[in-house]
């Protein structure tokens, strides 16, 4: 995360962007599910599957990896696996527990990140 330029109003790169919003989105939620704790709401992390067939993926003339079935597989059992009913603040690649980029469990990087988001919607 690179907070001196985390708009990319300097060298912007259409892939280092994407990276970068999905690692805050990471980090945002391992923040949210400690803010959740003990409500009973669980909050986790996916990465469902890699370069799905989607109109992003195809328009870039890039190669699929992964079938949207797949995708679809990954998301659904995280939302409906009774095994994973208390499970919260974890990072699921596909089917499987996995662990994010280190930056993303921070405390510091996620507390600018939500001072940073409550900003930019407070404009």
């Amino acid at each position: 995360m690179d907070f001196d330029n985390v708009m990319f109003t300097r060298g912007y790169s259409g892939v280092s962007a994407y990276r970068q919003s999905k690692l805050a989105m990471i980090a945002w939620t391992f923040d949210l599910a400690e803010r959740l704790a003990g409500t009973g709401v669980t909050a986790n992390a996916l990465h469902p599957a890699s370069l799905m067939p989607t109109k992003m993926v195809l328009e870039a003339g890039w190669q699929t990896m992964s079938s949207v079935e797949e995708g679809l597989k990954a998301t659904l059992r995280l939302v409906v696996d009774p095994a994973l009913e208390n499970v919260t603040g974890e990072y699921f690649d596909g089917l499987s527990l996995a662990k994010a980029k280190a930056q993303a469990y921070d405390k510091q990087v996620q507390q600018r990140l939500a001072a940073l988001s409550q900003r930019l919607v407070s404009v």
